[in-house]
């Protein structure tokens, strides 16, 4: 499912990232850090959220790579999950490869919960997130399949991991697109706004 070919792409992609030198530098402190409660899984977007900000004192890491996919976080998953014995992850991915079948990304979104969920880790799967018009990477075309995505992979969770958190509600506006104080320029990545709401959403859930 997870081919190695794409394996590689990640990889070499991963080489191109500063993020990617700080994470290879934040795996030496494992043995500092030792177990976690909560630990949020994905890309750019989580990246960039200012957890320990919004959650200061709890027990938390942030392993979002920009640019990260379903592909990454298959291969991450040994040093950058496993090694921390996390209660819970929160996930959220599925914005960069949106372009690949709709099937083929849920089946990925699936296999990658069930794999933590069988080392007894509780996974939370998050929504995609709308995107804004225009958005520098022309995948607004795929507005209508992040819904249809996100509405099975909340139906999926619901039988299947601890829960889903729909993140997509709450930062979209009437028209369905990103909130306008939500969007960066990029149409794509999100706001401290987008970020607070985004928190109220987590909150609950956070061992």
């Amino acid at each position: 499912m997870f081919e190695p070919e794409k394996i590689a792409g990640i990889r070499a992609f991963y080489e191109t990232r500063d993020r990617w030198r700080e994470i290879l530098n934040f795996r030496t402190l494992r043995p500092l850090v030792g177990q976690v409660k909560n630990l949020f899984y994905g890309d750019s977007i989580t990246n960039a959220w200012p957890l320990h900000e919004f959650f200061p004192g709890r027990s938390l890491l942030n392993r979002g790579i920009g640019g990260d996919n379903v592909y990454g976080l298959y291969d991450r998953l040994n040093e950058d999950v496993l090694p921390y014995r996390p209660q819970r992850v929160f996930m959220m991915i599925g914005i960069n490869g949106i372009e690949e079948e709709e099937a083929r990304i849920l089946a990925h979104l699936q296999a990658l919960a069930e794999m933590m969920s069988g080392k007894g880790i509780q996974v939370f799967l998050s929504s995609i997130l709308p995107l804004r018009s225009p958005d520098n990477w022309n995948r607004f075309q795929y507005q209508d399949k992040i819904v249809g995505i996100n509405a099975a992979l909340k139906t999926w969770a619901g039988e299947n991991a601890a829960g889903f958190l729909d993140y997509h509600s709450c930062v979209k506006d009437e028209t369905g697109q990103l909130a306008a104080e939500c969007a960066q320029p990029d149409g794509t990545h999100v706001t401290f706004e987008a970020y607070r709401r985004m928190s109220e959403v987590v909150a609950p859930y956070l061992a």
